[in-house]
């Protein structure tokens, strides 16, 4: 075990049953900061280019000015902080600099008032270019927008969003409300690699607990994370997805044979959790090593790469009753995948005017969720195929829940783990 990244495995069963034909196994790894993680975490680089149209008046504007002052007071001397804000026009409010004197950014925070109309291409332009007077592979760079509404330019972002990604900055997208083009900020957002992600900010209240979120997963512990997995002969990985911090599929160019590899830029504090589901041939009754995982990374100031690593093992037996013993955490963790699924393929369905089987698999989500304790997400689900079941299409809440909310994760504890 690392002092910088703790790495584990394990598969959702420890016994599998004496069968002559294969069967299923699921292997959850996790990589998360270790003792020595949070003491080397690098600076950061961010700039927030924020809508300030006239829809954010009221509320909206006072919980962001909020939110911002609350990120901004969490910030450590040796981080880099920019705010642009636009309307119709664009503006930089705080042109890059180092959280040293936060008294003086907080009261520029104090001024952001609301009006006008919604252009962001120009402002994600101004956000990158703040960007870049501190860019850095020895800092942890983060282009973060939030708007409440419709842009005009639409193709001007996609355009910005690509000149962000050639920078290598991810860029985090957070919508707040209902009135935005959710395929717009995942488009830009996912343009920007693997940690460019989206938001749903339902209503103003929850701007601060997502820019926590935000401000939690730009904490990095550690860069350049290469993860291999190899199996024994005969076993085959089918699928593999991400979990943590989102859910997503990454089977395509990760399975290499016997052998899968897949990577990330950078773990932060939020760590980050895989899933791979495997075929295991028929086995004799015994003890078996079915594969062995690691994951090299480099951590800031430390010479060389580093690397961690693990056995799986499980044993196969005639015993009936041994292999229903399940570990809650990975079955958990199948689940969350599972309904994701089912409601992302609800949608394409309901695109495809396939009603039967959209509302199929809303019905089986909603199921799925409730067992987990996702309420929120669950009742979406359910209103979601009632409309479909009405005549009514998908309503843009509902949508926007399914392909942003319901990707999300949060790291489970080990003291999960026996439930």
């Amino acid at each position: 075990m690392s002092d910088y990244v703790e790495f584990s495995g394990i598969f959702n069963k420890g016994y599998l049953p004496h069968m002559p034909q294969p069967q299923l196994l699921y292997a959850y790894f996790e990589a998360r900061p270790g003792e020595g993680g949070p003491a080397v975490r690098l600076p950061l680089n961010f700039s927030l280019v924020l809508d300030r149209s006239g829809s954010m008046s009221g509320a909206k504007i006072k919980q962001l000015r909020e939110a911002v002052r609350t990120m901004i007071g969490r910030l450590e001397p040796a981080d880099t902080v920019s705010i642009v804000v636009f309307n119709a026009h664009t503006d930089v409010l705080i042109s890059a600099t180092t959280a040293e004197n936060k008294a003086a950014l907080l009261e520029r925070v104090g001024r952001l008032e609301a009006g006008g109309g919604t252009t962001m291409a120009p402002a994600m332009r101004a956000g990158l270019a703040e960007i870049a007077k501190n860019l850095s592979p020895r800092v942890a760079s983060r282009l973060i927008v939030l708007t409440d509404g419709q842009t005009t330019g639409e193709e001007d972002c996609r355009k910005e969003a690509n000149r962000v990604a050639e920078a290598g900055v991810p860029l985090i997208g957070l919508g707040l409300g209902t009135d935005w083009n959710e395929d717009l900020l995942l488009d830009v957002a996912q343009r920007t690699g693997e940690l460019g992600d989206a938001y749903l900010v339902r209503q103003p209240d929850d701007v601060g607990p997502i820019f926590d979120q935000v401000f939690t997963q730009m904490k990095v512990v550690a860069q350049e994370l290469a993860f291999r997995l190899l199996l024994v002969q005969g076993v085959e990985a089918r699928r593999v997805w991400q979990v943590t911090p989102l859910i997503k599929d990454i089977t395509f160019g990760a399975v290499r044979g016997r052998t899968v590899l897949f990577g990330l830029p950078e773990l932060a504090e939020s760590g980050a959790g895989f899933l791979v589901e495997l075929l295991i041939p028929p086995r004799n009754p015994g003890q078996y090593r079915f594969a062995q995982a690691e994951v090299t990374y480099q951590v800031a100031g430390r010479a060389g790469a580093q690397t961690a690593r693990v056995d799986l093992t499980a044993e196969v037996t005639t015993d009936p009753v041994l292999p229903r013993q399940v570990n809650g955490r990975v079955m958990n963790i199948v689940e969350k995948v599972t309904a994701f699924k089912l409601q992302t393929q609800a949608l394409d369905d309901a695109a495809r005017q396939d009603i039967a089987n959209a509302t199929r698999k809303l019905r089986a989500a909603h199921t799925m969720l409730l067992e987990q304790g996702e309420t929120e997400l669950a009742r979406n689900a359910l209103a979601e195929a009632q409309r479909l079941e009405s005549g009514q299409g998908v309503s843009s809440e509902g949508r926007k829940t399914i392909k942003l909310s319901s990707s999300k994760t949060v790291r489970l504890t080990p003291s999960d783990e026996d439930k």
